[in-house]
């Protein structure tokens, strides 16, 4: 099963590149995103093929998909593959509610032009279910004509189907895909309805309980282990995937979902204002609300001056109160005099400067070996929990006990699941119990730190992530991925820690799988503070102030698609104006 998963995360993990060409859609679906944005906007056809080429240049996609609205109605939507498949896109999809692809001259025409990939639309098995959730009669038929027609072309595209899983469509959610597989198609994406735009205005029609439709859901999803089938989720609370974990949405997708909001991010980030869909009813249900929260507490730690270590430059001061340097070096002559520091190596040289307030940080069996023993008093020794270190310190009980005080065991998160499979310990606390010391454990939950005591983690800040002296919105979601992405089991809604705890890191979760955690009854250590989210009532941040030597933040850029929403809004009144005008001469 982990190899698969790790096949899955390759697969995932393609650079790709989202290209939008239209607002405008032939469907209204009762669920829809997008229906606050400008309707029926075409891109011109330069700006798209630029978008096209930042893909390749910027980002070195080699996939890329042109959306919408529905992209298909774009009469230059050809001529855009054409130009993409050009440049050097290995493989050109599109999202689509199929309603043009029914029409054979124009599939002809997509497929001359080198379209790879039609992901179709589908939200019910029959034409009343489909045609209502999308609020466009025929849409179903046409739909089926369209995915017909591709499915027989021997020399046709990849095809798949999505579905938005809401409360009218979950109790029917087998017959769909029975309904796909006699038709030929047998990958799926299956999205969860989440509350923004439309979606949410009709939530009382679209939202569901998940465990009341667990049977469904769990019969679908283990089709993923069937050699003809692969399932995706997509937006899927990974509290409801215990079991299933393999089906967990690679977190990878967040820097998609964070790019979608750039604009809202980038002036939360700058002004304080904050995104348009902030509202606790919304965040509740919000698959991007853990990065929300990633932002907020990074904000806060930037205004209360709560940083723990800065790596970065301090030729102009150590930015947002950081009591400490980081630095990743090579030697000790690279390790400068004066200011406490937190050091990185992959090398074991001697530990020096015994001094000076030096946190090190360990993660291989040959540091500890070089630097636990001779430890100074005065300094301090990270252990990164991986199987070496591990091993290291059963072996060495007794030298771990008598340095314990100057000894905090983390669990370090990782971007990737490979690299969670390749170090992390198989059940940490099977670890922790042989270890058998009360010794201070940041970075996993208290159930399973046996007699260890939880600790609260660092809090870390990179230059890498800042441009002109500001968080990138971007870089700020990596770093969610790489060592803030959590998630809990639903079991754990019943643990005494759970408004204290934000569970197993993500790439945890998918390698060793979600009955790691085990939810406690009783107290058995003094509770942490509480995790405020945003989900339960973090209140926004005012802007954060510029690293040291920078200016303020400038006037945040404007989303290209409000500023044409204001323009066309004016024209409207313009026209209105002009009509009363008349009317009154």
């Amino acid at each position: 099963m982990q190899q698969e998963m790790l096949e899955r995360e390759e697969i995932a993990n393609r650079k790709k590149h989202w290209v939008r060409a239209v607002t405008a859609c032939s469907s209204r679906c009762i669920f829809c995103l997008d229906m606050d944005t400008p309707r029926n906007v075409f891109l011109e056809v330069d700006d798209v093929k630029a978008e096209l080429a930042r893909g390749r240049e910027e980002l070195d996609a080699d996939k890329v998909i042109i959306s919408g609205g529905e992209a298909t109605l774009h009469p230059k939507f050809p001529e855009m593959i054409t130009y993409a498949r050009s440049i050097g896109y290995e493989r050109v999809q599109t999202v689509t509610n199929g309603w043009k692809f029914a029409d054979k001259d124009f599939y002809r025409r997509c497929m001359k032009a080198g379209l790879g990939e039609i992901t179709f639309s589908l939200h019910g098995h029959t034409a009343q279910l489909h045609d209502r959730l999308t609020r466009h009669p025929g849409s179903f038929k046409r739909l089926l004509k369209g995915m017909i027609r591709a499915v027989r072309d021997p020399y046709g595209p990849i095809v798949n189907v999505d579905v938005v899983i809401n409360k009218q469509n979950v109790p029917y959610l087998d017959k769909i895909i029975a309904l796909c597989s006699s038709l030929g198609v047998y990958e799926f994406d299956l999205l969860h309805v989440i509350p923004q735009s439309e979606a949410f205005r009709q939530r009382d029609q679209l939202f569901y309980d998940v465990l009341e439709h667990k049977e469904v859901l769990h019969k679908v999803f283990r089709l993923n282990q069937h050699p003809r089938f692969v399932i995706w989720t997509n937006r899927f609370p990974i509290s409801y995937l215990e079991g299933l974990e393999d089906l967990i949405q690679d977190p990878h997708k967040m820097l998609d979902e964070v790019n979608g909001r750039r604009y809202q991010v980038r002036r939360y980030i700058d002004t304080g204002n904050t995104l348009d869909c902030r509202q606790p009813e919304r965040c509740k249900h919000c698959f991007i609300e853990s990065f929300c929260t990633t932002m907020e507490r990074t904000i806060e730690t930037q205004n209360q001056n709560k940083l723990d270590v800065w790596y970065g430059s301090v030729d102009k001061g150590i930015p947002f109160g950081a009591s400490r340097r980081g630095l990743t070096v090579q030697d000790a002559s690279q390790i400068p005099d004066g200011i406490p520091l937190e050091i990185r190596s992959d090398a074991a040289f001697p530990l020096c400067k015994p001094e000076q307030d030096i946190r090190w940080i360990a993660k291989t069996a040959a540091q500890l070996s070089s630097w636990l023993e001779n430890l100074p008093a005065n300094q301090s020794m990270e252990i990164e929990l991986n199987r070496e270190t591990a091993a290291w310190m059963l072996q060495n009980k007794v030298l771990i006990q008598n340095k314990s005080e100057q000894l905090t065991i983390h669990q370090p998160s990782y971007e990737k699941m490979k690299q969670a499979v390749e170090n992390d310990v198989e059940n940490p606390r099977s670890f922790f119990d042989s270890l058998d010391q009360p010794i201070r454990s940041s970075g996993l939950p208290i159930c399973l730190l046996g007699p260890a005591k939880w600790t609260k983690k660092n809090t870390r800040l990179y230059e890498h992530m800042f441009k002109e002296g500001r968080l990138q919105s971007d870089r700020l979601a990596k770093n969610h991925i790489e060592e803030h992405y959590f998630g809990k089991s639903e079991r754990c809604r019943d643990c005494v820690y759970t408004t204290r705890c934000d569970g197993l890191h993500i790439n945890m979760i998918r390698a060793q799988g979600l009955a790691l955690l085990n939810p406690q009854s009783e107290q058995t250590q003094p509770l942490p503070p509480q995790k405020i989210r945003i989900l339960n009532g973090a209140k926004p941040q005012v802007a954060a102030p510029s690293l040291p030597g920078f200016a303020p933040p400038k006037e945040p850029p404007r989303d290209p698609l409000a500023i044409l929403a204001e323009e066309r809004e004016k024209q409207k009144e313009e026209r209105r104006a002009l009509r009363m005008a008349k009317r009154d001469q």
